[in-house]
């Protein structure tokens, strides 16, 4: 059902929930999950006793001043317990790793590149009334500089510090911690993720119902105007679903293994509309119709997964005729791409829908047209790590139409038809084929995904093919249908009737004979 997924999250690691508990300090390992609704993901980090404190209330800090939205910043806090002085075992504060409390800072974690004791000691009355002076460090007040500069931390003094992390683009309960470093070896053998009728999940599907524009150009001629215009009905429903597996260290910033999933359900029809009065060849290239956003994983200063879900068109023709033509492009698509392609295999499944076809051209001696228009649905996943790695992987779905259409006053056929015998005053013969392939393409610069700023890596997981029209009639003697093997699903009529009746001695009546029935496979 279009808007459902199923899915079942497979035990990467035993153990207990990965929830962070607000109420327990992080000392050495620590969870976190993403606040949201709409997606869902955990991240945990774990090294040293020391490489990994906090800052929140149960680390036995009060924040006094912090900035909700920054990676970056100072923050003023306080001491409150003597549970704060855990920050400064070890190695020391600086380069120390902490968890933030919810409302500072846009990132669960962070490095604590400086601190100082505040020379504004002023604490207000309320916070003070709840501190109880014990050790050595409490009720003064410090300014922290925090950043995500995972880079800058000397791991001789801190250690290691591995993280791993999972998310999704709709809300789950993750029952499991994420996998350790260790674990993730046998990321790429194992089934990380896989279909179970017991655990669906519904996700809104986006639906868009547009006319999007490819071309429209005209010219003066003597005595009348040329012109060529081309769009596309579009109808699209579709459900995306996401997925991320990361695990490596935080200190020193490196990714060991990494995998992502994608999932689109969709059903597609693209109506192309062409109205051509011209000689000539007309290519658009590759344009956007429509792009749009849609809820990501991010754990800021991490790693982020971005999605757009876009449709691009275009469309290639040889004309010379004068001619109106509709056609669908019509399918309903189920893939599921998986990268890197080793960590399961993608699959994928396409089903030809029924589509119609209007045509009707204004009687001349010929009409010989070629048109290749392109309708191309994508999922681009933005990635980050670290803030200084990026890469997409795409999934991208190519759907195109060949159409040949051929009116010629002698009876012999043109190339590309499969009329070649028909004989008669008068032959048209349209062939329309669709196809459809799903590629995954993955470029940019994070080193898991085996690709470079400079290069793109293309895995293709299936194509498939059908024939629309294929119809020829001609006007007198005799007369040949041929009708292409058709897909299941698609209704079709076994045939059109052609005009054979010697007394028509009208190009023009014979033209617009042939024309209608062609038009009627559409409405048939």
């Amino acid at each position: 059902m279009l808007g459902t997924v199923s899915l079942l999250l497979i035990p990467l690691l035993s153990g207990a929930n990965a929830a962070n508990d607000w109420g327990i300090a992080c000392k050495g390992e620590c969870s976190y999950d993403i606040p949201d609704t709409v997606v869902s993901g955990t991240l945990k980090i774990s090294g040293a006793s020391n490489a990994v404190s906090d800052i929140t209330a149960a680390g036995g800090w009060t924040i006094l001043s912090c900035d909700a939205s920054s990676l970056a910043q100072d923050i003023r806090l306080v001491c409150q317990s003597s549970d704060c002085e855990h920050l400064f075992e070890g190695h020391g504060a600086i380069d120390t790793l902490i968890r933030l409390p919810e409302t500072c800072g846009s990132s669960a974690f962070a490095r604590v590149a400086n601190i100082q004791v505040d020379p504004n000691q002023t604490l207000p009355a309320d916070i003070k009334a709840t501190i109880s002076p014990a050790g050595n460090i409490t009720t003064t007040v410090f300014i922290m500089s925090v950043d995500t500069n995972f880079a800058a931390i000397d791991s001789t003094k801190t250690g290691p510090v591995s993280f791993s992390l999972e998310g999704y683009n709709f809300p789950v309960q993750i029952i499991t911690p994420p996998p350790t470093k260790r674990d993730a070896r046998g990321l790429k053998t194992r089934n990380w993720m896989a279909f179970n009728e017991s655990n669906t999940y519904d996700l809104p599907p986006l639906n868009i119902d547009d006319t999007f524009p490819l071309l429209s150009t005209s010219i003066d001629c003597d005595h009348f105007s040329a012109s060529v215009s081309a769009s596309f009905e579009t109808k699209v429903d579709v459900t995306v679903s996401l997925g991320l597996i990361a695990t490596g260290t935080v200190i020193p910033p490196v990714i060991d293994e990494f995998a992502v999933f994608a999932g689109l359900d969709a059903s597609v029809v693209g109506t192309l509309d062409l109205t051509a009065s011209a000689l000539g060849t007309i290519s658009t290239g590759e344009t956007t119709l429509y792009s749009v956003a849609l809820p990501g994983v991010d754990f800021p200063g991490f790693f982020s997964l971005e999605p757009i879900f876009a449709i691009y068109g275009g469309i290639k023709a040889t004309l010379n005729a004068d001619f109106d033509l509709k056609v669908d492009l019509a399918y309903n698509l189920n893939t599921r791409a998986h990268y890197p392609p080793d960590t399961e295999p993608s699959t994928g499944d396409s089903k030809p829908a029924t589509s119609t076809l209007v045509f009707s051209a204004v009687p001349n001696l010929s009409l010989n047209s070629e048109v290749k228009p392109l309708l191309k649905p994508e999922i681009k996943l933005g990635l980050e790590a670290f803030g200084v790695a990026t890469a997409t992987v795409s999934l991208d779905v190519e759907s195109r139409l060949e159409a040949t259409l051929n009116i010629n006053a002698d009876g012999n056929a043109q190339a590309g038809t499969t009329c070649s015998d028909a004989s008669g005053e008068i032959e048209a013969c349209v062939d329309i084929k669709a196809a459809l392939s799903v590629n995954v393409v993955a470029e940019g610069s994070i080193d898991i995904l085996g690709i470079s700023a400079s290069n793109s890596t293309t895995y293709a997981l299936y194509s498939d093919g059908w024939d629309l029209y294929n119809k020829c009639a001609s006007a007198s003697g005799n007369t040949k249908r041929e009708a292409a093997p058709v897909s299941a699903g698609i209704q079709r009529r076994a045939g059109i009737t052609c005009p054979t009746s010697s007394t028509i001695t009208s190009i023009e009546e014979i033209i617009n004979e042939i024309i209608q029935d062609i038009q009627s496979i559409g409405s048939s």
